[in-house]
């Protein structure tokens, strides 16, 4: 009966179960946490563009080279995917809108599913021309 108890209460290699018991959970937070930095960069990345693009159409009035420039701000990305701009035209003061429409597809989507999970946002930004 010693000997019986004796193997019960050995508790050798307890810690690589609760290791392995805790592991995915760990997996799942660093995953978790990547898709957070991916989405920050993408957020702020259409920030920038979107300003980029304002202070082009300001200086030029040109739609086109505003666009050209939100698309340069944006770069080729796997982060972030453009989807269109568009513009107001100025009022009499000179004051429009511009916004910038993308999305934002999951990092660890597989392809063939990231055009369905991809999350869609847009920023704008209200600026004025500059030049008449």
């Amino acid at each position: 009966m010693r000997k019986y108890f004796k193997k019960v209460n050995n508790e050798k290699g307890a810690l690589t179960f609760e290791f392995l018991g805790i592991l995915p959970f760990f997996f799942m937070f660093f995953l978790l946490l990547w898709q957070v930095v991916a989405s920050g960069y993408a957020i702020y990345t259409v920030k920038t563009a979107v300003n980029e693009g304002a202070k082009s159409y300001s200086a030029t009035k040109d739609a086109l080279e505003a666009e050209n420039t939100v698309k340069k701000a944006i770069g080729a990305s796997n982060v972030i995917t453009y989807d269109g701009m568009s513009i107001t035209t100025p009022d009499v003061n000179g004051k429009f809108e511009i916004n910038v429409k993308v999305e934002h597809p999951l990092v660890f989507i597989p392809k063939q599913w990231k055009d369905e999970t991809a999350l869609s946002f847009d920023q704008s930004a209200v600026g004025q021309v500059l030049v008449e």
